[in-house]
């Protein structure tokens, strides 16, 4: 009991960090939709209620980088701007599946033409999904008073950090709650290390399994792309795969929660029944002509071990543990997310508190201390709301671009961190420590692909024999990997030779085409 207790607030506490990035991203989306789009301008964006609306809502989802928590605030401005519910809800589950990041990393997994099928189907999905919800339910739209216009200046930024920690302190949170819970309710339902050979491509229950797994897990597109990832390496169903990306990535409890309160509980039924099962027959569909077969000959892998418990029964000193792996996996990046989710929880909680009336959202929406401003301040320069609108928004999608540079640097600065992270690997397996070794080769083969990416952003393309020499190394960490777990410390020597002679031959792979096409 002890230790699902301590597996589940772990895995919730993982799925917080992971998830702030990017709800923090749909806190500020939300907030320049409403105050700086409108209604109007937001309708148009997403195509209004016309045939449109589907297809600009796939593709608005597609750019904008957050995920199935971090939608949950934007659907409320799309419902508040009049959309309808099938073009909303084709916009929630879409938006978190790709990003820049997580589509630049799909590019590492296997065959270019495989990510583009799924995104091509994930369009597919939503065509049905939404045009079905419309023809249920059509009248679904709702038309609500348009809040104040902000004037020009600074306040326009100020009512935008308002809007975001309003939200925050609202219903968001609950919904955030329960989306979290997702992750400890599958640490109770499965045991330690109880889905590591699941999800075989020759199990025709595959997709179904994954299924119930995906539902109620959180996850975001970065990491569910990772997942992924392993699935291809292992052989494992392809139905499954796009099961996971599809519900893994695009559903949560919170997001069910919210169409429950907004549409009621028997259209949000309707719904995920009518999403599943689209997504269950384009999974079959796609398991024959996709599947390629793995590194290993049986689908061992620990792609799924996230949504198990972390410790066995016979583990002890899980509270000391759990914060250990904890604080191990935070990315500083992810801190100081969360630090901001933190600071906007507590700016909307005051604001609740000591602020009920709304004065200051008086204040902001007044232009009367603005008058007096000289009219050639550029802070004060009348730009219309929905022009500036646009430009944050491109503005954050050439972010998320530029971001792109950042989580995946030049080759030769990966090539360096493999190096030491080698080091790392051989020394935690040669020591006999099967946590750090776990741990280490999980960072190892993570830089592997930002390596490939990192390369293919600045020269357009990789060779065939570039992505095997990168495969072949993960498929060596894979080996190393399950040699430890099991115990089989004898066989790591000669593992560790091989792990050692496959990084070599990866390194010149990269080295000498990198320095061939300067």
């Amino acid at each position: 009991m002890e230790a699902i207790l301590w597996g589940g607030l772990l895995r919730f506490g993982q799925a917080a960090l992971a998830s702030a990035p990017t709800l923090l991203v749909g806190l500020f989306v939300a907030g320049v939709f409403r105050r700086l789009l409108g209604p109007e301008a937001t309708l148009r964006a997403f195509g209004g209620n016309t045939w449109r609306s589907l297809p600009q809502a796939w593709l608005w989802g597609m750019l904008l980088p957050v995920c199935s928590l971090g939608v949950i605030p934007v659907a409320y401005e799309l419902r508040r701007s009049g959309l309808s519910g099938g073009a909303i809800l084709a916009f929630a589950v879409t938006a978190p599946l790709f990003n820049p990041l997580s589509l630049l990393y799909g590019l590492t997994l296997s065959a270019p033409i495989v990510i583009l099928a799924f995104s091509l189907c994930s369009l597919l999905v939503v065509t049905v999904v939404g045009f079905a919800w419309d023809r249920l339910f059509p009248d679904t739209a709702v038309i609500l008073p348009p809040p104040p216009t902000v004037p020009p200046g600074p306040k326009r930024l100020a009512s935008i950090a308002v809007t975001a920690a309003q939200y925050m302190a609202g219903p968001t949170l609950i919904y955030c709650i329960i989306g979290l819970a997702g992750n400890f309710l599958l640490a109770i339902i499965f045991p330690h290390a109880s889905l590591t050979d699941s999800m075989g491509h020759n199990d025709p229950t595959s997709p179904l399994w994954m299924l119930l797994v995906a539902i109620p897990a959180y996850a975001t597109p970065l990491n569910v792309m990772m997942q992924v990832g392993s699935m291809f390496v292992h052989g494992n169903s392809v139905g499954a795969a796009f099961v996971l990306l599809t519900l893994g990535a695009g559903v949560n409890l919170g997001l069910i929660a919210w169409a429950a309160r907004t549409y009621g509980t028997g259209r949000a039924l309707a719904f995920l029944v009518i999403f599943a099962a689209t997504v269950l027959v384009i999974a079959y569909a796609l398991e024959q002509p996709l599947y390629s077969a793995g590194d290993v000959e049986r689908p061992h892998t620990h792609a799924f071990d996230v949504y198990s418990c972390p410790f066995a029964a016979s583990h002890s000193g899980l509270a000391t543990r759990a914060w250990q792996l904890l604080a191990a996996g935070a990315q500083a990046y992810e801190i100081l997310a969360l630090a901001g989710v933190v600071a906007l929880l507590c700016s909307g909680i005051v604001l609740r508190r000591k602020d009920p009336s709304g004065r200051i959202e008086s204040y902001l929406t007044s232009d009367r201390q603005d008058s007096i401003r000289p009219s050639s301040s550029i802070l004060h320069a009348n730009v219309p709301g929905p022009v500036l609108g646009a430009v944050g928004i491109l503005g954050l999608v050439a972010l998320s671009i530029v971001g792109c540079f950042i989580f995946y640097p030049p080759p030769d600065q990966t090539l360096e961190d493999m190096t030491m992270a080698k080091v790392d690997v051989l020394s935690a397996a040669l020591s006999k420590d099967a946590e750090s070794t776990a741990k280490s080769i999980q960072a190892y083969d993570d830089l592997t692909r930002r390596l490939q990416v990192g390369y293919y952003l600045r020269y357009w393309g990789l060779d065939e024999y570039q992505r095997t020499k990168a495969k072949l190394l993960r498929g060596r960490l894979e080996q190393l990997k399950d040699a430890v777990e099991a115990g089989d410390f004898q066989r790591v020597p000669a593992l560790s030779s091989r792990i050692s002679d496959a990084h070599r031959r990866c390194q010149e792979s990269f080295v000498q085409t990198d320095a061939g096409d300067r």
